[in-house]
Formats: structure tokens, sequence, C-alpha cells
């Protein structure tokens, strides 16, 4: 899903520039993964430097995309580690799948 498919995303984020906004919405999460050959990564960046429309999405996206890494770097607690431990042993001795 492109980022200007998301619900709840302005609907019309082509005000600025309206030529590239699709191309480079389309390949913003690409873009921000540094999944893009060069030459695409090239062309996502021209048009986000020259629209204020999309360059505000991938501030957006990349604040996200920060938070989320950040967020799934925390450990699950001991405690809770143990007694999910615990319960798929036991799952597992009763024959249970799981």
């Amino acid at each position: 899903m492109s980022a200007r498919e998301e619900p709840g995303k302005t609907a019309d984020l082509r005000s600025d520039c309206g030529a590239g906004c699709d191309e480079a919405l389309d390949r913003l999460f690409e873009y921000i993964d540094s999944e893009l050959v060069e030459h695409d990564a090239d062309r996502v960046r021209a048009h986000l430097a020259e629209c204020r429309g999309c360059l505000e999405e991938f501030d957006v996206e990349a604040v996200v995309k920060r938070i989320v890494r950040r967020s799934c770097q925390e450990a699950a607690p001991a405690e809770l580690r143990l007694r999910i431990h615990e319960r798929l042993v036991s799952l597992r001795v009763r024959g249970d799948t799981v």
C-alpha cells in the first residue's frame, strides 16, 4: 500500500507539483528502506527536494519507522519469557498443538 492510499492520509498530496508525486509516493517506503537502485533513488530524492507535500509525507514515515525500530529493540521481561516457555513446554508434553 502506498503512502497516499493509507487511511487517514491527506487526500491530495499532489498540490505542490503534481507530476512526480504518484511515483514518489508509490516508491516512498522503498526509498526510506534504501531498496531502490541509484537512478530511482535519485528521482525520488529530487522530487522530495521540490515537493513540500511529499517531503512532509516522507518526514512522517521516516519518524514512524524510527519509532517502530526503537520499540522493536526492547526485550520481553524475563518473567514473561519464562511463563511463555513453561506454557509451550506444558502444551508440548500434553500433545496439544501450539
